[in-house]
């Protein structure tokens, strides 16, 4: 993979959370950012802390970065890092950017900064710097907007919910098809357990998958939605029983031509079928 490739692929939020309305320096490095290929999504002035995280899940986006100038950066960035933990998204580098005082720099890097650029910082580093984030992620989901976290050994289910309507999806999406709303959609974690509501013994498969083998559907704990899903760890599919309770599996499936890990979920009986 060259650096062009991986360029096109680098996904940025710039934003700036509370009441620092000094955009100026967000403005050139997202442009900057910009010119060197990557994705800018630039959600302007005085944002929350909860809108940014919400922003970065459904934009997909590979890194946060954050620019302040008015001195309230610690404050900020321990609500976002709240945030993003509670949408299971501290996976996301948080990069800062602005007037930072060196003795913050330790606390901020305590509360889950990834890296701090000062006033006149070039575009080139900072450019530079997301590429190496980009590169060092090592995996991919075997379905698109279906898994968060921050390694393969550290995944969640990810899905959606319309705030109009109160309709959850999975996986994630960026719109609601009940409302025809784009705007109303938020990113939402999964529970990793739930009862199995129906399920089938393939016999036949194509490469790649053992038979006989099962598949079913899940109705996720918590009210979540009821998801597809291959099933695994059971003694023998004829033997699963509607109603048991299942719980999910993170499985490694290979690497692609980039040599990146494919990642899938399965689920599996939280006890041994009778």
């Amino acid at each position: 993979m060259d650096m062009k490739e991986m360029r096109q692929r680098s996904r940025v939020l710039v934003a700036k959370i509370g009441l620092d309305g000094h955009n100026r320096g967000a403005q050139v490095v997202a442009n900057g950012l910009r010119e060197a290929g990557m994705e800018v999504i630039y959600t302007g002035i005085r944002q929350t802390p909860s809108s940014v995280a919400k922003a970065a899940i459904q934009e997909d986006v590979d890194v946060i970065g954050i620019s302040s100038m008015v001195g309230a950066h610690l404050p900020v960035i321990k609500k976002l890092m709240k945030e993003l933990e509670a949408l299971n998204a501290l996976d996301i580098p948080v990069i800062l950017g602005g007037i930072i005082p060196e003795e913050d720099y330790g606390p901020l890097r305590e509360a889950g900064v990834s890296r701090i650029f000062p006033p006149g910082a070039a575009v080139k580093e900072i450019v530079q710097y997301i590429e190496s984030i980009v590169k060092a992620k090592d995996w991919n989901p075997e379905v698109p907007g279906s898994l968060t976290g921050k390694n393969p050994d550290a995944l969640h289910l990810s899905g959606s919910r319309c705030t109009q309507c109160g309709q959850v999806y999975f996986p994630s999406r960026k719109n609601c098809p009940q409302c025809l709303n784009d705007r109303s959609i938020e990113p939402v974690p999964l529970s990793d357990t739930g009862t199995l509501q129906a399920f089938a013994v393939a016999n036949v498969a194509p490469p790649g998958f053992s038979v006989p083998h099962a598949q079913g559907y899940i109705d996720l704990a918590h009210e979540g939605p009821r998801i597809f899903s291959l099933l695994t760890d059971y003694e023998d599919p004829v033997r699963l029983q509607i109603g048991c309770e299942m719980s999910l599996k993170i499985v490694k499936l290979g690497r692609d031509k980039e040599n990146r890990l494919t990642v899938g979920y399965r689920f599996r009986p939280l006890k041994k079928e009778r």
